[in-house]
């Protein structure tokens, strides 16, 4: 099979968050949100008809899903999101690029988007079910100044 017959499949991918020379990679199980649109306008012309045009872009929020890191383990990812947090007045958010790749199945992207000026609005944690044999999941939805396709 030629490699442009390969379908992307969307369970194989990764997380990558950048900000200068600072990076780390983190696993979910989950990533949603990556979404663009952009906004009509609508403005009357020199003839008096209505013509819709483009306007700005908006972009969606990035919302991640893995299972709760156990407590003593170094986990970048869960810094970060607790400091942000994290009451502190005068405190400022330090914002990551998150780099979104799809893999093939020998590890290799396929296709990418750059998330950029990502910081953490929303922190969440599953339900816990005393009847249920399930994972506690943790959910992080990140809000983006642009989101852009990559190579």
């Amino acid at each position: 099979m030629a490699s442009s017959d390969i379908f992307p499949v969307s369970f194989h991918f990764l997380v990558d968050f950048q900000k200068l020379g600072d990076h780390f990679q983190v696993s979910f199980s989950e990533v949603s949100g990556l979404d663009i649109q952009l906004k009509e306008e609508a403005k009357l012309n020199d003839s008096g008809n209505r013509v819709v045009l483009p306007g700005e872009q908006s972009f969606g929020n990035i919302t991640l899903k893995r299972s709760i890191v156990p407590m003593g383990t170094k986990d970048t990812f869960s810094t970060w999101v607790n400091k942000a947090f994290t009451p502190d007045k005068g405190k400022f958010i330090i914002a990551y690029d998150a780099i979104i790749k799809l893999l093939d199945d020998e590890g290799n992207p396929i296709a990418g988007w750059k998330c950029s000026c990502t910081y953490p609005i929303h922190w969440s944690l599953s339900a816990m079910n005393a009847e249920k044999s399930e994972l506690a999941i943790e959910t992080v939805v990140l809000v983006c100044n642009r989101i852009e396709r990559i190579t």
